[in-house]
């Protein structure tokens, strides 16, 4: 399997007995309570930090959740080292992840890029086992009777952003964008839904992809940059009709179909369909992929236990047998990867 960014950065860890000691003692000011969609009803995550700028930021990010809601998962964001506050330095240097208190405490989090990773990876390790959260882009292609949903996934980097772009430039292929990156699918029913966010935290050169004229078009506060990068000019949080405009949708679809976009070899064929493909999503062994990846796609998932792989792994076994499965491999122009999505999957 491959290792993720993020967990050669800055692994996570169950802590054993004692963390939420460690943060009851810790007053932090900040306290905000985001609702996230998934099929069938919403998920509350309770983001708590005494980073301002996080804060305002994950407050942008998400729809509050409604009075009186409790926390389903809270995440922890502390801006210095375990020293800064007091407590030993053996806190520092992991994502420290409780299934059985429903809280992740990460200490040095001054990037929003880590915190939306730890959500991420908060959803799916709570959800329910109905649900999967698929890192993608989710659309709803067709228009009425023929109206279905796709999911987009893939590494990063592998072309999901050049794809969705180039669909947008065909009009005669009617697409909704329901999820830019991420979002949840009903494994019983197929039902897809947009996660609610009412911004989005995009990069910048993916938002000049998509609209190529973004900032003399988009109007007055419809973006901002993420000022807790090094770069302030590598990504931002984005109001998503900005981007999308009018191809933007909040409505569901039933997932009919699911297209993996890779960087393989000329003449790269794709593994089989019984139990090969959900080895190659989840990158276990000599699963048919020459690169390397994070498991199913999706660098934010909590996987500290076989219990945790072994659970994924049926979620997309369940997830692949009411779908159809295609291998888009994305090795030529951008043109070229456009046309070979909808002769698989759109027509």
């Amino acid at each position: 399997m491959g290792v993720s960014y993020y967990d050669a950065l800055l692994p996570v860890r169950e802590p054993g007995a004692g963390l939420r000691e460690v943060v009851a003692g810790l007053r932090l000011p900040y306290r905000v309570l985001a609702s996230v969609c998934v099929p069938g009803g919403r998920m509350a995550l309770a983001f708590v930090s005494d980073s301002a700028l996080l804060s305002r930021m994950f407050a942008a990010n998400w729809a509050p959740a409604g009075a009186g809601r409790e926390a389903d998962a809270t995440l922890y964001a502390l801006a210095r080292p375990a020293g800064g506050y007091g407590l030993d330095r053996r806190w520092d240097g992991a994502r420290w992840w409780s299934g059985g208190q429903q809280m992740m405490v990460v200490f040095g989090c001054g990037s929003y890029r880590l915190a939306k990773v730890c959500v991420r990876g908060i959803c799916s390790a709570v959800s329910g086992d109905d649900i999967v959260f698929v890192h993608g882009c989710a659309l709803a292609v067709g228009r009425g009777t023929g109206r279905r949903g796709v999911v987009i996934t893939g590494d990063s980097g592998a072309g999901k952003t050049t794809l969705v772009a180039g669909l947008l430039r065909r009009p005669e292929y009617p697409v909704a964008v329901l999820n830019d990156d991420w979002g949840a699918v009903s494994l019983s029913r197929g039902d897809l839904v947009s996660t609610g966010e009412r911004m989005l935290h995009m990069k910048t050169d993916s938002a000049l992809a998509l609209c190529p004229g973004f900032f003399t078009s988009a109007p007055a506060g419809s973006y901002a940059s993420d000022l807790s990068e090094q770069d302030r000019a590598a990504r931002m949080l984005v109001a998503p009709e900005s981007v999308y405009g009018t191809a933007w949708g909040t409505s569901g679809a039933v997932v009919e179909r699911v297209a993996v976009v890779v960087r393989e070899p000329a003449g790269w064929l794709p593994p089989g369909r019984e139990g090969g493909a959900v080895k190659a999503l989840g990158g276990w062994g000599d699963a048919g992929l020459l690169h390397r990846h994070e498991a199913f796609f999706n660098g934010s998932l909590i996987l500290t236990t076989e219990e945790h792989k072994l659970r994924e792994e049926r979620r997309y076994r369940q997830l692949l047998d009411r779908v159809v499965l295609s291998w888009i491999n994305n090795n030529s122009t951008p043109e070229a990867l456009v046309n070979d999505f909808i002769s698989a999957v759109m027509k």
